[in-house]
């Protein structure tokens, strides 16, 4: 009679588990509650295990019932049973039991594996699109996951405290499941409340509690089907249940947990550890020890110090609480508060392209020996010749004329790797935490974009030349356009063009020969050289004709200037000619008489004079033509134009 009344409650706690299942899930999905997903799946594992579990008492009880049966068939019959020695063929409810033990079970156990792995994965894909969850069904689900969490509650405390007795203990594993099922609708109650009242991000981080607890337990059972293959097997031993978890029992009843640690240190040290004074005071102070752990905890989880180069953000229950500097600061407890720390005075850096990693690890002393001399030619990126794929070959516009004529309408394009360095610095920090998700990664899509959007229409001569330094202001510019537009709280400080050359060849041949960035040095040395020979003609024309052109104008200027000289002095000479005839007319003996004498002064300007008087008069004169020492009155001489 004990044993009918086990076996319908095993299938009344495996029906109350199926329509719990249900409504929850119905529930969860109206009310958006991922944590409430994660319920249905332990709950619906914990179904399958109850009436499963009730099939195998059912094997059991007809195995009971057809062993009482022999027995009396015995007594009836005296000391010689027709049963005597009879074959296993006489005893098939003991045959399906053992059947069923050898290959459903284990069978059993691995549906049950596959059902945890699903399970998981079904979570972790609504944790990985999570929302919050709606507002509309948060009471309703409040009401009804308080209903299962007391339901499931008795009816799993009153089947595991059943489930000591001898005989009984097919009905752990299903009692198990729904003090479990109750917890976890108690997780559901409190994110439901706490998303109603304003944080939805409890439903996450419960979700993620349950996740892991349905983790280890697949683990667990995982481990369990591997140590049964190996177990050796004795007849008429009691195997512990395959599909039963002990996570799952120690979750469900806390309270097994100690007596599991007791029997474990009677076990290790020979004796009745539990029974000393120090264990029975240990267990009778437990709950003081904990509470002091936890002030200690307390202590030690509320005070928080912000450097000076950094800011910190506060979240209470996953909402933004408050906005800290630098400095010591006060919070609540994990997982109340949580502190985010962000370096804001820091200059943090991305590079797009290929990153040379071995100029951030090899130091750079400025000596010859330490100079890294980077060529064109060969690899000088990280993990280039091993992993090609990580280098940036962008699309870059060309001048050059395409020869085809077929293609005369297309645009000549050019490929190029680039190492293409950003820095930035957190000037928002708001914007910058809460704004987006993920703001590194979105400045980085940002600034690729802008890259590729810019490098298309510039042209690659310009870019390699001297458009460099133009190019770099400009992606800078474009690049915090965007992050303003986006905004990302974030300031570009530096943009930069370290690496730009053609691909370097990947295959031993290209190798060989450089690929196109040595076919394209090859190229360019040529057109530096007739660039260089074009400017030396430039420079020789533009040399000579301002010297011939300078002369020229020179001959010219002294040609008229002479011209006009002469003209001048005709001029007056035909003037000064029209005068003396003028005073020739007036007077020819005066003008004659005077011009005479002019000539003579003109003629003899200079020249030492002597004047002889009349020879008639036969004097005697003494010519002394000594130069004087000391001029006296006499050789006073006076202008006659005074």
């Amino acid at each position: 009679m004990e044993q009918q009344n086990s076996k319908k409650l095993g299938l009344i706690n495996s029906i109350v588990l199926l329509v719990v299942t249900i409504a929850a899930l119905f529930l969860a999905l109206k009310a958006g509650s991922t944590v409430g997903l994660a319920g249905v799946v332990l709950l619906g594992i914990g179904t399958l295990i109850g009436f499963f579990s009730f099939i195998q008492s059912h094997l059991i009880d007809r195995e009971r019932v057809e062993a009482l049966e022999m027995q009396e068939l015995d007594r009836s019959r005296g000391n010689e049973s027709l049963f005597a020695g009879a074959a296993e063929d006489a005893y098939p409810a003991r045959n399906a039991r053992r059947q069923f033990e050898k290959w459903v079970v284990p069978a059993f156990s691995v549906l049950v594996l596959l059902g945890q792995a699903l399970g998981l994965w079904w979570i972790y894909g609504e944790l990985s699109e999570w929302t919050t969850p709606a507002q509309d069904g948060a009471v309703l689900s409040i009401m009804f996951f308080g209903l299962f969490m007391v339901v499931l509650f008795m009816m799993g405390k009153y089947s595991a405290g059943l489930a000591r007795m001898d005989g009984q203990e097919l009905l752990r594993p299903g009692a198990n499941y729904m003090l479990l099922g109750s917890v976890v609708s108690a997780a559901v109650v409190l994110a439901q409340a706490a998303s109603y009242f304003g944080y939805p991000a409890w439903d996450r981080n419960i979700t993620w509690a349950v996740l892991i607890v349905l983790l280890v337990s697949a683990l667990e059972n995982l481990v369990t089907l591997v140590l049964e293959i190996y177990r050796p097997r004795i007849d008429d031993k009691k195997a512990r249940l395959l599909y039963e978890s002990r996570l799952i029992g120690l979750l469900g009843q806390p309270g097994g947990l100690i007596s599991t640690a007791a029997q474990a240190l009677d076990y290790q040290f020979g004796f009745k550890v539990s029974e000393t004074w120090f264990y029975k005071y240990l267990e009778q102070k437990l709950a003081l020890i904990i509470a002091i752990q936890v002030v200690v905890l307390f202590l030690s989880s509320s005070f928080v110090v912000i450097q000076p180069n950094e800011e910190a953000f506060r979240e209470r229950f996953g909402k933004r609480n408050a906005h800290l500097g630098p400095g010591f600061s006060f919070k609540l407890p994990w997982p109340i508060d949580k502190v985010y720390r962000y370096k804001t005075t820091e200059i943090q850096n991305f590079v797009l392209g290929v990153l040379d990693q071995n100029e951030e690890t090899k130091p750079n002393s400025g000596a010859p020996e330490d100079v890294q001399v980077l060529l064109w030619t060969t690899q000088h990126n990280h993990g280039s010749s091993n992993n090609p794929e990580q280098n940036y070959n962008m699309i870059v516009a060309s001048s050059d004329v395409l020869l085809d004529t077929a293609a005369s309408d297309s645009v000549p394009v050019n490929l190029l790797t680039v190492s293409i360095p950003v820095q930035y610095r957190v000037n928002d920090l708001t914007n910058w935490v809460y704004k987006t998700d993920n703001a590194g990664a979105m400045l980085q899509k940002l600034s690729m974009r802008e890259v590729t959007r810019y490098l298309i229409g510039v042209d690659i001569h310009e870019l390699m030349g001297p458009g460099r330094t133009k190019a770099q202001e400009e992606l800078k510019k474009a690049i915090q356009q965007q992050a303003n537009a986006s905004e990302l709280g974030a300031e570009i400080v530096f943009v930069g063009l370290q690496d730009i050359h053609p691909p370097v060849g990947q295959n031993e041949q290209s190798k060989a020969t450089g690929g196109v960035a040595e076919s394209y040095e090859k190229v360019n040395v040529a057109q530096l050289h007739s660039e260089t020979n074009r400017l030396g003609a430039l420079q020789y024309k533009a040399g000579k004709v301002p010297q011939a052109r300078g002369l020229a104008a020179e001959f010219l200027a002294g040609a008229h200037s002479e011209s006009t000289n002469k003209v001048a002095l005709a001029r007056a000479e035909a003037g000064r000619f029209g005068h003396q005839i003028s005073a020739f007319n007036a007077a020819p003996s005066v003008y004659t008489t005077r011009s005479k004498l002019e000539t003579f002064v003109e003629t003899t300007r200079g020249a030492r004079k002597y004047i002889l008087s009349n020879p008639d008069n036969r004097d005697i004169i003494n010519l002394e033509l000594q130069d004087k020492l000391r001029s006296d009155l006499l050789d006073v001489t006076v202008d006659p134009e005074n």
